[in-house]
């Protein structure tokens, strides 16, 4: 075992599978204690799915956290969705072409209607992007819409973009929610007022711990099996896995940590766990107007004394891989090119040594650095372990912990020195033009430690001028071979997904990217069916043997 987690009992990680341990021993005395976790009573025909933390925006024209953006590909439809592949199919649309490279020409089909039951036509779509290209309504999906002139309607039913430019990534774009036009043409909408044409319509927000959403009797793709989806905030893992093991949530999705996990593979027979490859990236981001971190040479020496596959090995239980950076590699556009980020906290210290920040004082600190993450448990236990590592080299973090909105509000503002997220549902490689570009801080885009490189710049431009995929990939490949010499974030892992289920769920098939709109033909039955207790069925049924 390498690395400073390991030299003294006392160590974060020896600290974290402890604190592990008397979670689940409390989990178990708490199920012994309260046999009907006092859950709430609900109707058969309700999925129950449990969030760590309330969606921060309901509105999908200023939404970008993971859970509004799940709980949006429920209530709205656009003109395209991406399949488990990544690849564009058509939704709101009926078909699409390019009629040349600056032209793009989508028929819509006839039959979607919005929940208010009228119809979903061509002036909805032109009302709904016009409103996401306005300055005035601030829409973080402006900058990708930089190369669209103007959007028409050539017939009821259809609609044309014209292009300033090629687009290579512009049907990513085309993926964006539409609603009716003169609800796009508002700059605020509350949760009442939110409509959509996908399968399922909100019928209440209760801000700080519940979503419910019911079926759309008239959705185009059929009424959904479920008759309503509740979404709730359960911000204590323990709770969330109390109310799995006794049958009063249906569904959670990667908001469980490994050990937790295990324990309900042991006694809770009524669910099922899958684990399979995501699209998602976790990263340490860095604020690269802080005047350590703006030089290469820290942020290399950062990289370089975390110990990351001790980490997934340890507190991950070996449920991700190793990142070199965003795109991960089943991604058709990823590329391992570049320096690699290699365990040497010796190197690390004569790299800091170079850049001027030597060991001073007793305790031989070189750096200070807030470090900000988020109140679930695991978050906070990963923390504590990069900190560990980081004050062998003389680095040390100060830790806080927030609430999501908090949080997430804090990072977008660049209101930080440094923080761990996740990328999830990477489909597009233009996803590092919206990271990494100098032009993408927000609101524009997601540069949020202001990195500003003009090869990658030029770079992320010139890709979204070619005219094939092998063009594009040979310039992202240069992009990312970049990224990994400078390291404007510090790529951690690929994590897995894994999704726990009741086995009452049938025909759900998670999503790499962790979208939920599989839920729509899913269906829940009243009782869970019988175990199949072969080596065959436990093996089918629960991938973690």
């Amino acid at each position: 075992m390498r690395g400073i987690l390991y030299t003294t009992p006392e160590a974060p990680v020896a600290r974290a599978v402890a604190g592990v341990c008397l979670a689940l021993i409390g989990l178990s005395v708490a199920i012994l204690l309260l046999p009907g976790c006092n859950a709430p009573p609900r109707q058969v025909g309700t999925l129950a799915v449990a969030l760590e933390a309330m969606p921060t925006q309901l509105d999908p024209r200023l939404a970008t956290d993971a859970h509004s953006s799940r709980i949006a590909s429920l209530l709205f439809a656009s003109l395209l969705r991406r399949d488990a592949g990544g690849r564009a199919v058509a939704w709101l649309a009926s078909s699409w072409q390019a009629d040349d490279q600056l032209t793009w020409r989508f028929s819509l089909r006839s039959d979607f209607v919005f929940h208010d039951r009228r119809p979903v036509t061509a002036d909805d779509v032109v009302a709904s992007y016009r409103a996401l290209m306005d300055p005035v309504l601030g829409s973080p999906r402006k900058a990708m819409l930089a190369s669209v002139q103007s959007i028409e309607k050539t017939g009821p039913y259809e609609v044309v973009f014209k292009l300033s430019q090629p687009d290579a990534a512009f049907l990513e774009a085309a993926s964006f929610a539409v609603l009716p036009s003169d609800l796009a043409a508002e700059r605020h909408l509350s949760s009442e007022q939110l409509i959509g044409a996908g399968p399922y319509r909100l019928l209440e927000v209760r801000h700080g711990d519940r979503v419910l959403l019911e079926a759309h009797g008239d959705y185009a793709d059929g009424y959904p099996p479920i008759e309503r989806i509740e979404f709730r905030v359960i911000p204590d893992e323990t709770m969330r896995a109390l109310e799995l093991q006794h049958g009063s949530v249906d569904l959670v999705q990667n908001a469980l940590d490994p050990d937790t996990v295990s324990w309900l593979k042991k006694n809770a027979g009524h669910l099922e766990i899958r684990r399979s490859p995501s699209n998602s990236f976790q990263y340490l981001g860095l604020n690269l107007d802080h005047p350590a971190l703006a030089d290469k040479r820290v942020r290399r020496a950062l990289a370089m004394a975390i110990d990351r596959q001790a980490i997934v090995d340890y507190l991950l239980a070996g449920r991700a891989r190793v990142a070199s950076g965003l795109l991960p590699p089943q991604h058709w556009a990823h590329h391992d090119g570049g320096p690699a980020i290699v365990y040497a906290p010796d190197q690390a210290g004569r790299l800091l040594d170079r850049a001027g920040y030597p060991r001073r004082g007793p305790d031989g600190t070189r750096l200070t650095l807030d470090y900000k993450t988020t109140t679930q448990q695991l978050r906070r236990r990963l923390a504590e372990a990069i900190a560990a590592q980081l004050s062998a080299l003389g680095v040390k973090l100060k830790l806080s912990s927030w609430e999501w909105g908090t949080f997430y509000s804090d990072i977008k503002k660049g209101n930080f020195d440094s923080y761990s997220l996740a990328w999830v549902g990477i489909l597009d490689p233009d996803i590092l033009r919206n990271v990494f570009h100098s032009g993408m801080t927000p609101p524009l885009g997601a540069n949020r430690g202001r990195f500003a490189d003009r090869r990658v710049d030029r770079l992320t431009d010139k890709a979204l001028l070619t005219e094939t995929v092998q063009q594009r990939a040979r310039l992202y490949a240069r992009v990312q071979k970049r990224l990994a010499a400078l390291l404007p974030v510090i790529p951690l892992w690929w994590p897995e997904n894994v999704v726990v289920t009741s086995r009452r769920l049938k025909g759900f098939t998670p999503h790499p990217s962790g979208d939920l709109l599989g839920l729509a033909s899913a269906e829940l039955l009243e009782k869970p069916p019988p175990v199949d207790t072969s080596p065959e069925g436990r093996a089918a049924r629960d991938p973690l043997r």
